[in-house]
């Protein structure tokens, strides 16, 4: 892609820089459904009431994508025409029926390469007063042979739809005045420019984005911000751009690696929500500069434009909104030792560089990973705020009575540890240990269970093994069960009537031939198990036509399941409990103890 400059931008700031949208030819017609406009439309309602005045809040909509024209009159729109003709059809509604209320012009002007009737299409709503979906019906007559034009009709009808059921109440007539307000200067258009682009890249950027090969997630807009090429950079600053662009594939790549990656990040590998994976590093910096500086500077500067962001509000791009706010408060109130566009770069890119070094510095200390990768994957879906405490713990330096800063940050890291095992338990004893995690039951502890057994499978492994790694990959690739290793309850296998091999009671008898122990074991009423388990299979004795109540299976079954300790009170404590991987826990189903262990081994 061509170079690029990024910001956000408001309906407002369109309205005075007099934009001109350009849709070319090549690109395809008009084709949001209702679906598409009413779902804009409750989000701009719905937003309109939770905001409250001055909080900083705003709704921001997915990126456009645009370029100059070659004459310079205007901008051709390579994505986001969708977006900005719906808008369009918007604004000619509220022209409509604010009438000479609504003083000022249309917020900006849209035009079609070669598609003049599209254009008369648009128009003809503000021009006829339409304000209700009968009289577009009325109009669908004229364009019906005219696709795009359905599609545009088929929009404002919804629009009327929409507008006049508000009307209609008196409880939420005011809401339409509070929706303007929203699209007028609470909704933010992330505005992607790509700076001297020929028609050849335009049409290979259009088909590529239209293929869904180019995504603009968050890291790539940020890149946009901190590599834009706009004016004549400096020397320093191209060569300050250039380290970023090499030392970015570098994180990238680090990141990428599974082992780093999932001791981090507590994404299971079905939800994974980070396209790239140095999203992670913006995400975790946004949130600490949106909850340190940016808020700082709302009491700092009380009378400009709010800084902070609602995470809540804006959460799919959070990160950039932040960072794009971030820029603003420095390009407002710069360093003034430093170029204006310089400063903010350096600063950002100073911050991702420091993740990115404490990261690898916890990666290499094998007890900091372990420590680290526990209480991240323990943190469930607060592993962000996790990380964030973590970092502002590893800057802190030393500790008291002249403890070096890594000991400080490792006592630090176990008694985090020993708060999420024991919870509130202050400075717990070997004898409150002991008794903690004896008490510990599988009906009314399995969080805390899944959490001890976990940490005793990180520890065993750092005993066992010199620098050995716990594979945070695999445990958060794959489904844990907690699973009893002498099973609670054993279901006797079905009386299945099919004469055939895979009948579920002659593949359990075929497995249970394989236990060494059978020639210890004896039915209730003295029959050596070994020896009964041969004759029900030779004579298919486990099969009810041949011996109607199967007795005799099971009696073998009885007396097996008790032998390995599969009756009396259910042992639901730790010490009966494991972690054990989905797959293998269902592949034995029925086996007795020893043919599990031999299954897991």
């Amino acid at each position: 892609m061509s170079d690029t400059v990024v910001r956000l931008k408001t309906i407002a700031d369109l309205q005075t820089e007099s934009v001109k949208f350009y849709i070319d030819a090549y690109q395809r017609g008009y084709r949001w459904t209702r679906n598409e406009v009413r779902d804009l439309l409750d989000d701009i309602r719905e937003f309109s009431q939770v905001k409250k005045p001055d909080d900083g809040a705003f709704y921001c909509l997915q990126p456009i994508i645009v370029t100059r024209k070659e004459d310079g009159d205007g901008w051709k729109v390579i994505d986001g025409q969708q977006r900005l003709t719906t808008l369009y059809l918007i604004y000619s509604f509220y022209h409509v029926i604010f009438g000479n209320f609504f003083s000022s012009p249309m917020p900006f002007q849209l035009s079609y390469n070669n598609k003049d009737r599209l254009e008369k299409c648009i128009t003809t709503f503000v021009e006829k007063h339409f304000t209700n979906s009968e009289d577009v019906l009325r109009e669908m007559a004229s364009y019906e042979d005219d696709i795009d034009c359905h599609y545009i009709l088929e929009a404002y009808s919804c629009i009327c739809d929409f507008f006049q059921k508000l009307m209609q109440d008196p409880y939420t007539q005011h809401e339409i005045n509070d929706m303007k307000k929203i699209f007028d200067v609470s909704m933010k258009i992330i505005w992607y420019e790509l700076v001297d682009c020929d028609v050849s890249k335009e049409v290979s950027v259009f088909s590529k984005i239209n293929m869904g090969k180019i995504a603009l997630t968050n890291a790539e807009l940020i890149k946009a911000l901190l590599l834009k090429k706009d004016g004549n950079p400096s020397d320093a600053m191209s060569s300050m751009q250039m380290n970023i662009a090499v030392k970015w594939d570098e994180i990238e790549a680090q990141l990428s690696e599974q082992g780093f990656w999932s001791f981090l990040v507590n994404e299971k590998k079905d939800e994974m929500t980070y396209a790239t994976r140095i999203d992670f590093i913006f995400r975790v910096m946004a949130r600490e500069l949106n909850e340190g500086i940016l808020k700082k500077a709302n009491d700092t500067y009380p009378n400009e434009e709010s800084y902070t962001v609602s995470e809540t509000v804006n959460r799919e791009k959070f990160s950039f909104y932040v960072f794009s706010n971030y820029v603003r408060l420095l390009l407002k109130h710069p360093d003034e030792n430093r170029n204006e566009d310089q400063n903010y770069i350096e600063s950002i890119w100073d911050g991702v560089c420091e993740y990115y070094r404490m990261f690898k510095d916890w990666y290499k200390n094998v007890h900091w990973y372990h420590m680290i990768g526990f209480l991240v994957e323990t943190s469930d879906r607060q592993y962000i705020d996790q990380i964030l405490e973590l970092s502002n713990l590893y800057r802190e330096g030393s500790g008291q009575s002249g403890e070096g800063h890594k000991d400080h940050f490792e006592r630090e890291l176990r008694n985090r540890i020993a708060k999420q095992i024991f919870g509130d338990l202050q400075k717990p004893t070997r004898k409150d240990c002991r008794d903690f995690i004896t008490g510990l039951d599988y009906q009314n502890n399995p969080r805390d269970i899944r959490k001890t057994l976990l940490l005793y499978n990180i520890a065993y492994l750092e005993a066992c093994q010199e620098n050995g790694r716990f594979p945070f990959e695999k445990y958060k690739d794959e489904t844990w069960d907690l699973e009893h290793i002498n099973a609670v309850s054993d279901t006797r296998p079905d009386d299945d009537r099919r004469d055939s091999d895979d009948n579920p009671r002659r593949q359990w008898l075929l497995k249970t031939k394989e236990v060494p122990e059978l020639e210890k074991i004896v039915t209730a009423d003295g029959k050596p198990v070994k020896e009964l388990v041969e004759k029900i299979l030779n004579e298919k004795l486990y099969l009810a036509k041949q011996q109607p109540d199967t007795r005799d299976f099971i009696q073998v079954y009885e007396a097996v399941i008790n032998y390995f300790g599969g009756t009396g009170e259910p042992d639901n404590t730790i010490g009966n409990l494991t972690l054990l991987d989905g797959g293998t826990n269902r592949s034995y189903k029925n086996d007795v103890f020893p043919l599990k262990r031999k299954t897991i081994l």
